[in-house]
C-alpha cells in the first residue's frame, strides 16, 4: 500500500495555505500603502486649501492697507497742488534748505510718504512648504503676479524715501517737488490700478477656496 497520493494532497494543501497567507499579507501591504497615500493626499489637499485661504486673507489685508494709502495720497495731492501752484520758476531752483516758499512738511495732513510695506508671510510660507507644486500654472501666476506688483509699489516707496533722506545743501526745491509730483500722480495712479487688480485676484482666489483645491 502506497502513501504517495496522500503526501501529494498534503503538499497541495500546504501550498494553497501558504499561497493564501501570502496573498493576504500582500493585500494587507497594498491596502496599507493605499490608505497611507490617501491620507497623505488628503493632508496635502487640506494644506493647500488652508494656504490658499491664508494667502487670500493676506492679500485682503494688503488691499486694505493699499486703500488707506490711496486715501492718504489723494489728501496729500490736494495740499501739495495748492502749494505747488504758488511756486514760481525762479523759486523752484532755490536751495531747498534755505528756501521759504516750499517745505514738504508743511503740506496739510503730511505724515510721511505712506506707501505700505507688503505682508507676505503666508505667500513665503506656501513657497517653502511646496504648496505651489500642487497648484496649476494659472493659480501660481495669479498669486505670484499679485505679490510682484505689490513689491514693485513698495520699492518705489523705498526709492522716494531715499531721495527725501538724501536731501543736502545741493538739493533744490524742484528736486523735492519732483518727489511729490511722482508720489501724488504716478504712485497714486499705480495704487489705484493695483487696488483694482488686487480685488479681482482676491475674488478669483475666493472662488477657488469655495470650491476647494482638487
Amino acid at each position: 500500500m502506497s502513501f504517495k497520493p496522500i503526501k501529494i494532497k498534503i503538499a497541495k494543501k500546504s501550498f494553497i495555505k501558504y499561497l493564501l497567507e501570502l496573498l493576504i499579507v500582500a493585500f494587507g501591504v497594498f491596502l496599507g500603502i493605499e490608505v497611507s497615500e490617501y491620507r497623505s493626499e488628503k493632508k496635502m489637499r487640506e494644506n493647500v486649501n488652508e494656504s490658499l485661504k491664508l494667502i487670500t486673507d493676506e492679500l485682503q489685508s494688503n488691499a486694505s492697507r493699499l486703500e488707506k494709502s490711496i486715501d492718504y495720497h489723494q489728501s496729500i495731492k490736494v495740499g501739495f497742488d495748492s502749494l505747488r501752484s504758488n511756486i514760481s520758476k525762479e523759486d523752484a531752483y532755490l536751495p531747498y534748505f534755505s528756501n521759504t516758499v516750499f517745505r514738504h512738511n508743511s503740506i496739510p495732513n503730511w505724515n510721511g510718504l505712506g506707501i505700505p510695506a507688503v505682508e507676505d508671510i503666508a505667500f513665503e510660507s506656501a513657497k517653502i512648504g511646496g504648496i505651489f507644486q500642487e497648484l496649476d500654472i494659472d493659480r501660481i501666476q495669479l498669486i505670484s503676479n499679485a505679490y510682484k506688483k505689490l513689491n514693485i509699489n513698495t520699492e518705489i516707496g523705498k526709492d522716494l524715501t531715499t531721495k527725501l533722506i538724501g536731501i543736502d545743501s545741493e538739493t533744490k526745491v524742484v528736486d523735492i517737488i519732483g518727489v511729490f509730483e511722482l508720489l501724488t500722480n504716478d504712485v497714486l495712479m499705480t495704487e489705484i490700478y493695483l487696488k483694482k487688480d488686487l480685488d479681482e485676484t482676491i475674488e478669483k482666489l475666493k472662488s477657488t477656496h469655495k470650491h476647494g483645491y482638487k
